[in-house]
Formats: C-alpha cells, sequence, structure tokens
C-alpha cells in the first residue's frame, strides 16, 4: 500500500507539471496541423489533412473541440487544395488560440500520464516495487518526456501505446492476445514507426514454434494467438478512421511519411550542417538531451547485466528488443530533426534500468545512490519547468549552450511566442524585430509590434554588412545559422534569453 501511494503521488507530480505548463506555450510547429486535422476528421470524416501521420493522437486531442464548436471554413482554397499549414494557421489563430491549444493539449497530458502508470507497473511486475517507484520517478521528472507529453503530437501518444502493448505481451508470458493486439494499434494508429510491433510478435511466434517440442500444434496454437490480436489490432485503425475509409488506407499514407519535410533543408549536428544527415545524429541527440542519471542507471544497469546476465530473461529481451527496433527504424527512416523521434524508447529505458534496485537496494550506499538519482532527476525537471523542449544535460552545458549541438525541436519549436510577447510587455519595448522558429508562429497575435516585413526579409536585415539598430528577438533555430554569416551574432553578445529559447539583442 505504501509503494502505491507513493506511486499515485508520482503520477500526479507528473500530471501537475504538465498540466502547469501548458497554459505557458505557444503553439509549435506540429500543432498548428496535428490539431485542425483531428478537429475535421471529426466533423467531416475526411482525412486530407496530415496524411502522412495516423489520426488517432490528433482525435484524442480534438474531442473536446467538439464542445468548444471552433469557427472554420470549409470553404476555403487551404481545405480544397489540402494546404494544412496554412489552413491549420488560420484555423488556430482565427479562434482564441490559447483556448484550443489548452482543451487539446489535456487529453494529451492524460494520456502521457498513462504511460507513467504502464511504466510503473511494469518495473514493479519485473524487478519489484521498489524498482518500480525509482522508474516512475525517474519518468515523471524526465523533462524530455515533459517536453512533448502536453503538446498535440504524435511523439509521446506512440510512446505510450508501445510500452503498453509490449508489457501486456510481456503479462500474457510472450502471447499474443486481444488486449496486446489493441494497444499494438493504438501505437500503429499514432505514428508509423509503430508498424515494427506486428514484426516483433511475429518474431516471438515463429520463436515459441522453433524452440516446441510439437512444432505443428504450436504454429497453430501461434496462428490463432495472431489472428485474434491482428484483429484487434485492424479494428483499433479502422476506428482511427472512424470507419470511413478502406482498410488499405493506413498503409497508401505511409508514402506521405516525411513528405512535407523541406528537401533542401541543411541537417545540423554538432556545430556541422549536411544535407544528408548521419547514421550516428540520434545517438548523439541522445547523449546530450537525456538527463544525466538516466545516463547513469543506463551505465550500472549495462554493467550489472554484464556481470550477473538477466534476472527475467524474457521481460528483458522483449524490453531490448522493443527499444532496439524503434531506434533502428528511427535512423533508418526519419530526418535529422529531433531527439523526440526516440521518445518510445525512453519509458521502456526507465524499466530496464529499474533492475540495478535489485541489488542496490540491499545496501545503505545503494539505497542513497537511488534517491540521489531521481533526486537529481527532479532537479533537472524542476529546474527546466516550463521550458523542457530547450533542455540539454551538464555534460553538454545547459539549454544555453544547446545551439552548440543540435537544432529544430531539440533547441526551439514556436513554444516561446508567448513568453516573449509578455517579455516585450514587460519592458515596454516598441517594435522589435523578431525571426521566430516558423512563419506560422504568428507574433503578432500576442502583441508584439514588429516592421513591416516577412521573415525572410528579417534574415537579409541581420546578415547585411550594415547593422539595423534596434531590439532583435531570434529563434535559436535560426540563430545556430545566422551566427555564422555575421560573428556579431554570436551567443555571448545577447542581453538576454526568453524560455531559454530565444536570444535577445540589442544594436
Amino acid at each position: 500500500m505504501r509503494y502505491t501511494a507513493i506511486a499515485i503521488a508520482l503520477i500526479i507530480a507528473f500530471w501537475i507539471q504538465l498540466f502547469l505548463a501548458l497554459p505557458k506555450l505557444s503553439a509549435t510547429s506540429d500543432e498548428i496541423v496535428h490539431l485542425p486535422a483531428g478537429y475535421t476528421y471529426w466533423t467531416t470524416r475526411d482525412f486530407r489533412l496530415n496524411p502522412e501521420h495516423p489520426p488517432l493522437a490528433k482525435l484524442v486531442a480534438a474531442l473536446p473541440l467538439l464542445f468548444l464548436k471552433p469557427q472554420v471554413d470549409m470553404n476555403s482554397h487551404e481545405w480544397i487544395a489540402g494546404d494544412e499549414y496554412l489552413f491549420g494557421y488560420r484555423f488556430i489563430y482565427g479562434n482564441d488560440a490559447d483556448r484550443l491549444l489548452f482543451w487539446g493539449r489535456l487529453p494529451m497530458t492524460l494520456l502521457a500520464a498513462l504511460g507513467a502508470v504502464v511504466v510503473f507497473l511494469w518495473a514493479r511486475d519485473m524487478f519489484g516495487p521498489a524498482a518500480g517507484l525509482f522508474a516512475l520517478g525517474l519518468c515523471a521528472f524526465s523533462p524530455n518526456l515533459l517536453a512533448h507529453g502536453m503538446l498535440v503530437t504524435t511523439d509521446v501518444p506512440v510512446a505510450v501505446f508501445a510500452t503498453l502493448a509490449a508489457y501486456l505481451f510481456w503479462k500474457s508470458g510472450l502471447k499474443s492476445t486481444l488486449a496486446v493486439g489493441l494497444a499494438a494499434g493504438a501505437a500503429m494508429a499514432s505514428k508509423f514507426s509503430a508498424a515494427i510491433l506486428p514484426v516483433i510478435l511475429v518474431g516471438f511466434s515463429v520463436w515459441h514454434i522453433y524452440c516446441a517440442a510439437d512444432r505443428r500444434k504450436q504454429a497453430l496454437l501461434e496462428l490463432k494467438q495472431l489472428a485474434v490480436a491482428g484483429i484487434g489490432c485492424i479494428v483499433v485503425i479502422e476506428a482511427a478512421y472512424l470507419f470511413s475509409a478502406p482498410p488499405w488506407t493506413y498503409l497508401a499514407n505511409m508514402k506521405y511519411l516525411n513528405g512535407n519535410h523541406n528537401p533542401i533543408r541543411m541537417f545540423y549536428l554538432f556545430g556541422d550542417f549536411s544535407r544528408t544527415g548521419w547514421w550516428y545524429y540520434f545517438l548523439l541527440a541522445f547523449l546530450v538531451k537525456a538527463t544525466i542519471p538516466l545516463l547513469l542507471t543506463i551505465v550500472l544497469a549495462a554493467i550489472q547485466f554484464t556481470a550477473k546476465r538477466f534476472i527475467d530473461p524474457l521481460g528483458e529481451s522483449l524490453l531490448l528488443i522493443v527499444a532496439i527496433s524503434f531506434v533502428a527504424v528511427v535512423m533508418a527512416g526519419a530526418d535529422d530533426m529531433g531527439v523526440r523521434y526516440l521518445l518510445p524508447i525512453f519509458p521502456l529505458l526507465f524499466i530496464w534500468g529499474s533492475r540495478i534496485v535489485v541489488e542496490l537496494k540491499r545496501k545503505t550506499v545503494g539505497i542513497a545512490l537511488l534517491v540521489l538519482l531521481v533526486l537529481w532527476q527532479a532537479r533537472a525537471a524542476v529546474g527546466a519547468f516550463p521550458n523542457y523542449i530547450p533542455y540539454f544535460n551538464e555534460i553538454a552545458g545547459g539549454s544555453r549552450s544547446g545551439i552548440q549541438y543540435l537544432d529544430d525541436s531539440n533547441v526551439d519549436w514556436g513554444q516561446g511566442m508567448k513568453m516573449a510577447a509578455d517579455y516585450v510587455r514587460s519592458r515596454h519595448l516598441g517594435p522589435v524585430e523578431i525571426l521566430p522558429f516558423s512563419t506560422f508562429d504568428n507574433p503578432r497575435y500576442y502583441g508584439i509590434q514588429r516592421p513591416e516585413r516577412n521573415d525572410l526579409d528579417t534574415y537579409q536585415v541581420m546578415t547585411a554588412a550594415e547593422r539595423h539598430a534596434g531590439i532583435y528577438i531570434v529563434s535559436s533555430h535560426h540563430l545556430i545559422r545566422v551566427m555564422r554569416v555575421r560573428p556579431e551574432w554570436d551567443p555571448r553578445n545577447a542581453i538576454d534569453r526568453i524560455g531559454d529559447a530565444m536570444w535577445v539583442y540589442r544594436f
């Protein structure tokens, strides 16, 4: 009972952090598309917007909007043409943007909290209640999960449902069941990367057949179990399309994956640019974005594993196989744009890493180390609030040094526009030059006065030989590029930072 009470407190603490942070952030780049798309799915049964991602997470987020009844122009050119960004921009800012974002993000926080519950249950069931609390502590104060757990995006939902599917698969004795199929279907209906889950289920079934004394009998049993799970999976995916699209729509839409990404984009890693990216991008990104307590936990778990092998061979094998599979899929198919693509492995690492508790809890110094790791994790989360997106660990030098390593959603994703407006208003600044993350960030909506020029014009002003006097607010994502053209944009010359994501200069 004591362990359960502490677990409930940690889950509530996780949710409270998300709830308190969500109204402080303006719309991120993907939310501009995902929330309006989900609303149109519900109201039109038309899935033309954002086909590069399955519908489930967007439907969950948009459900409260059905009661708000926001204004939407279904006769607009953007809707007819399927221009998801322009349609989404007008949908969000043609209504009360903060109200839509609050209610759209709220279900996401509950979904993230469900993921924390699964982390506790699996670690507890595999390694004991103390391990469950340790894994939950790392999860509840993970800046990476907190950064995206409140957003209307697909990254945390796929992490939650994939972990749930794997947990149910383990609880059933590595057998495919209807519950496993439903959870796997929810993961697949959230993000295409979860399509690796059926491959894993089939792989374990083949292994069961190979190890069986009566392979024919086992094959029939496995096929029956896979069929049940498969039916559940298909039903969930079809339900995500509101039973309004043929079953092959899911597979057909995979061709749109990464289809909206800029083909001439320059990827950025540790000070270098590349048009093709790096095969090791996500490995390095993980090293600077994951917390030190998580990294130490992984190292300690690996050392313990080397010395004493598996504690739970089936469960740990499943955890590692699912985690490695997601890493392989991301490294092979995702653009080098953000550690958020690796979010599905974070809950799995919290669970597997909690194996160290089995040994360490037997000694006072071990207990002290476990408490230290959780408190260190909590300090990282509390220190980052509410600016979890630009979090970098101490080895990397913290959020201030993040632009030395990564760009895009690792440093700024458009979430700081409300904070920038508060900054300008509280200091009674007049018109400012602002270069936001995206042209869809809409600083004027929040009252920021700026000269009559677009973002490209602002970029040209900033890179011109003759400096234009004034106050400049620059997204970290763009500062990385501007500072390489004109040295005066060195971060050391900035007079302030906003939300750890935008830099302020005075010339």
